[in-house]
This record gives structure tokens, C-alpha cells and sequence, in this order.
């Protein structure tokens, strides 16, 4: 069933009537999501900040799950980040000042992979986003238009359908 749930929320992400620059957003959103690692408040307050704005969803969930992927290669690199900026003699009064308050602690900001991770994320996002757009203003149309013709993809679309009459029985 993942395996179908899955495929579904890719066709969806592809075939979704969004526009071109909320599907880009979606992708450029779930570049930061998915580079944070997650077990902590700060990947939870993340999440549902990108998700609060007008982006699409199945996009933002689709590219969150390939960019989680692509974060475990890059975990010595966001590391080597979050200490370099964690260990800054300047920016330590802040990060003092962060741990005494009350919640933030748990977003876990102090841990080098984390802080990398979010820098890395917060830095790529806009150029995912200006990459993106161009592809998908390009390949959008053809790619929908291809999928919408197979029988599995419109049975995929219709799955959602019929787990909410199934549900609903």
C-alpha cells in the first residue's frame, strides 16, 4: 500500500491543478524539509510553516521525501556548516540566549548537523525555486497530458476517491 500511496501523491504532484510556481515553490520547500533532520521541533515548526503558505502540497511532500534521501550524503557537509557558524565567539551570547528560552531547546539548533542542515536548506531554497520554475513551465504540460492517457494513473487518481467512499461505508 506505500508503494501505491506513494505513486499516487507523485501523480498527483505532477497532475495537480496548481500553477507552475506553486508546484516550484512545493519543490523549493520540500528542498528544506527534507534536507532537516527529523526527530525535533525545529523539522516539525518547518513543516508546517512551508505548508501554511499557498504551495502545492503533493509537490512539497513528493520532494520532501527524494531531498531526505539526498541529506544523508550531505551529512558531513551540514555538519562541518553547523559547527563552523555554532562555534563563531560572536554569535555565542545569541546561543546562549536561545537554550535559556523556553521551547527551543527541543528544536535541537545546538546539534552541528541540524544548524548545517538548516543553513543548507535556507541557502538552496531560492535556487531551487529559480531552477525549477523553468522546468516545470516546460515539461508540466507534456508530462500531465502523458500520464493523464494511462489506465493506472487515472486509476491512481481515483484511489484517493474511492479509500474516502470506503471509509465513508
Amino acid at each position: 500500500m506505500f508503494i501505491v500511496k506513494s505513486l499516487r501523491l507523485f501523480i498527483r504532484a505532477l497532475t495537480a491543478e496548481c500553477s507552475h510556481r506553486q508546484i516550484a515553490a512545493g519543490i523549493a520547500c520540500g528542498l528544506l524539509v527534507g534536507l532537516i533532520p527529523k526527530g525535533n521541533l525545529l523539522a516539525l515548526l518547518v513543516l508546517m510553516g512551508v505548508s501554511s503558505f499557498s504551495i502545492s502540497l503533493p509537490a512539497l511532500f513528493f520532494s520532501t521525501f527524494l531531498f531526505s534521501w539526498v541529506a544523508i550524503s550531505l551529512d558531513s557537509v551540514c555538519a562541518k556548516l553547523g559547527e563552523f557558524v555554532l562555534t563563531q565567539e560572536s554569535l555565542q551570547p545569541l546561543w546562549i540566549w536561545l537554550y535559556s528560552q523556553p521551547l527551543v531547546p527541543w528544536t535541537d539548533f545546538n546539534n552541528t548537523a541540524v544548524m548545517g542542515s538548516l543553513l543548507l536548506g535556507c541557502l538552496l531554497s531560492l535556487p531551487a525555486y529559480c531552477c525549477t520554475l523553468p522546468l516545470v513551465r516546460k515539461y508540466e504540460p507534456a508530462i500531465t497530458a502523458r500520464i493523464r492517457k494511462y489506465r493506472v494513473a487515472t486509476w491512481l487518481w481515483g484511489a484517493e476517491w474511492a479509500e474516502k467512499i470506503h471509509s465513508a461505508v
